[in-house]
């Protein structure tokens, strides 16, 4: 990483969980899954374009597709996720002093405007909190693989997958 690169693997693996069971209790859900990793030699990325790969779960034995990205589309993504997240976080340097500095103000009673301010940029500072550790994490997370699509027996393939989910 000291090369200013994201690394992104030639190969990739999926990782597919499917349920096993649901147990509902008092205020929670326990969701059990079997996970199991599909790759191998042939897993490689595309060169250029997104490429659509076919699997096989091997627990239920339905047929699913997904998305791939290209090596240098997925670092690219990464990249910028990573970087938004850092300038939202590097934002707090700005956003925190001045709620600090405003927070710690006397106002008039009739000056709305000296509130409006401090919750204008006390917002900025959450927002830029959570957003920033948001994109940051999704940015390390970000393996390049989307459109998980369960393929029906007539070849169609669905937008919603019950029961599967790429980890």
């Amino acid at each position: 990483m000291g090369t200013g690169k994201v690394a992104v693997d030639e190969r990739y693996v999926l990782t597919l969980g499917c349920r096993v069971s649901v147990e509902a209790g008092v205020g929670s859900t326990k969701v059990t899954w079997s996970i199991q990793g599909i790759g191998g030699e042939d897993r490689k990325r595309p060169r250029e374009g997104d490429q659509v790969v076919s699997f096989t779960c091997g627990r239920c034995r339905r047929n699913f597709c997904a998305t791939v990205e290209s090596r240098s589309k997925t670092r690219s993504k990464r990249l910028v996720y990573q970087v938004l997240g850092w300038l939202l976080l590097l934002s707090l340097l700005v956003t925190v002093p001045v709620v600090v500095h405003l927070g710690g103000q006397t106002v008039d009673e009739n000056d709305s405007g000296a509130t409006d301010q401090l919750g204008i940029f006390l917002l900025m500072a959450v927002v830029g909190f959570i957003a920033g550790l948001t994109f940051v994490q999704l940015g390390r997370a970000h393996a390049g693989v989307r459109k998980f699509r369960l393929v029906r027996p007539d070849g169609r393939r669905t937008v919603w997958v019950r029961g599967h989910r790429l980890f």
